[in-house]
């Protein structure tokens, strides 16, 4: 015959339901709690009137946490002996271990009229009103914003139970979400869920995380969704308006951004920014599509300030940390923007993109330690031959020394301007020289340490045909000084810059 927890043997066929019952007591006491069981359920089988079957039945049940149908037997003994103090406690700690913590203090409650003195119902009592006060302290924590002491208490109040209440679920959700341990907090959201879809309190704490993770359309979903089950979640209908709102106005500015409409997509953005400052996640986004903006206007310097924001609220946000890196290239601040692609890198280390960009901000780096020979003589990187001729004759002229006396600065200048041309008006050595490779080795630099620039001035002049100056060398820039090197020649030790007799 099958009873639902076992069959009946041949053995057991010519017991009486007491013996039934003793035989169960000694496989109980032996810990053999699932055989205890089947006989306990024959027993109930022969005599469904004994209170007692069934509170032994409940006992085996619990040691085995089954506490829901330890319960079902409780309150079938109850129904037979309503003073049955046995099926009271067993029932009461059921409800405790199953976290109906009110219906279980209504059961102790019974007890200790009936009984006042019950050392275990008075103990079992203490430990429920320990878990009620844990689970007080822990919901004024969370609305002081204490989120760590909540989540401590909220385990030591589950660790008495073997089934967590939902609203200790959701207590402990709300703690993890507050701490930005969103997978955590999604993970017992769908739990829930998945055993009560109609819980309005779990799907408005998986609305909560969607939006602290800027994903408002799944949040108004599930905030609607809270509202079908209850159209009173005063917390629901809040949240709600506020991600129709954010996401409208994202949305707005988006479009304005596509059409070019920069000064309306500003504010569009501007405007969404202010609706819930707390939004960290879809504020960095905010902050990011208001950069672009920027970024499209040419405010590079403003642009970098949005982009900042955006990497407070969001310190991952790889796209941000290429923008700004890409922003601060134009800027020419090269260190800063090769620690943001670095930072990019640490964060997706398998873009190969990003690391292309990289190399490209280290390389453009190293160009800017070494001297700005483009800066020196004053002209654009793109300047032709000519341009960067004249430059250099418009610059030695400024800075010569016999035109500045006594004047260290100068003549430093005039030397460096020197070294700028050399390199500029030389194909070979430009070229090495704009793609950032090294201008040292044989026949890679100009060495104007072992040459006096003011010889190197004057035969550039003599090249030129500048009056007053002759006309021997050949024509051209100086790298055509046919194979001229400086350091055939000796430095000038005496008479000074005017020993060429050069005049103005």
């Amino acid at each position: 015959m099958h009873n639902g927890f076992g069959t009946e043997s041949n053995e057991e066929m010519n017991l009486s339901a007491d013996e039934i019952k003793v035989k169960a007591n000694e496989l109980y006491k032996v810990k053999n709690y699932e055989n205890a069981i089947k006989l306990y359920s024959r027993a109930i089988e022969l005599d469904p009137t004994s209170p007692t079957f069934y509170t032994n039945r409940a006992a085996a049940l619990m040691m085995l946490k089954r506490p829901k149908d330890a319960l079902n037997d409780c309150q079938r003994a109850l129904n037979l002996d309503p003073t049955s103090i046995k099926a009271l406690l067993r029932g009461a700690k059921c409800n405790f271990t199953l976290g109906n913590l009110t219906e279980a203090e209504r059961w102790y409650t019974n007890i200790l009229n009936a009984e006042p003195n019950n050392q275990q119902a008075m103990m079992e009592y203490h430990q429920l009103q320990q878990v009620q006060e844990y689970i007080n302290r822990a919901g004024l924590y969370l609305q002081n914003g204490q989120f760590p002491q909540a989540a401590q208490l909220i385990d030591r109040a589950s660790s008495y139970l073997d089934e967590v209440p939902t609203k200790l679920k959701i207590m402990k959700g709300e703690t993890l979400l507050e701490q930005k341990e969103y997978a955590e907090a999604s993970r017992i959201a769908n739990e829930i869920l998945r055993g009560d879809q109609q819980n309005p309190d779990a799907h408005v704490l998986r609305a909560r995380i969607l939006y602290k993770e800027g994903d408002n359309q799944k949040a108004a979903a599930h905030c609607q969704e809270a509202l079908r089950c209850d159209p009173d979640h005063s917390k629901a209908r809040i949240l709600l308006r506020k991600a129709k709102s954010i996401e409208t106005q994202k949305n707005a500015g988006n479009e304005a951004f596509k059409r070019d409409d920069f000064i309306t997509a500003y504010n569009i953005y501007t405007s969404a920014l202010e609706i819930d400052p707390e939004n960290k996640n879809t504020n960095s986004k905010l902050y990011s599509n208001r950069s672009a903006v920027l970024v499209k206007q040419g405010k590079l310097v403003e642009a970098i300030k949005d982009m900042d924001k955006a990497l407070e609220l969001d310190p991952t946000f790889v796209k941000v940390l290429k923008r700004r890196a890409d922003a601060y290239m134009k800027l020419e601040k090269y260190t800063e923007a090769v620690q943001d692609l670095k930072a990019a890198l640490e964060i997706d280390s398998t873009n190969q993109e990003t690391r292309r960009e990289l190399r490209n901000a280290e390389l453009e780096l190293k160009k800017a330690s070494r001297k700005d020979y483009y800066k020196i003589l004053g002209i654009p990187k793109d300047a032709s031959e000519n341009e960067i001729k004249k430059a250099y004759r418009k610059a030695a002229l400024q800075h010569h020394p016999d035109k500045n006396c006594g004047d260290s600065e100068a003549e430093v200048k005039f030397k460096e301007i020197g070294e700028a041309y050399a390199i500029l008006s030389d194909p070979v050595k430009k070229q090495r020289y704009d793609s950032g490779a090294d201008l040292d080795g044989p026949n890679c630099g100009m060495d104007f340490d072992s040459v006096d620039p003011n010889l190197f001035f004057q035969m550039f002049m003599n090249n030129e045909g500048f009056p007053g100056m002759g006309t021997n060398g050949p024509r051209g820039g100086f790298s055509n000084f046919g194979g001229f090197n400086p350091r055939e020649f000796p430095r000038q030790r005496s008479g000074g810059y005017h020993s060429y007799g050069f005049q103005y």
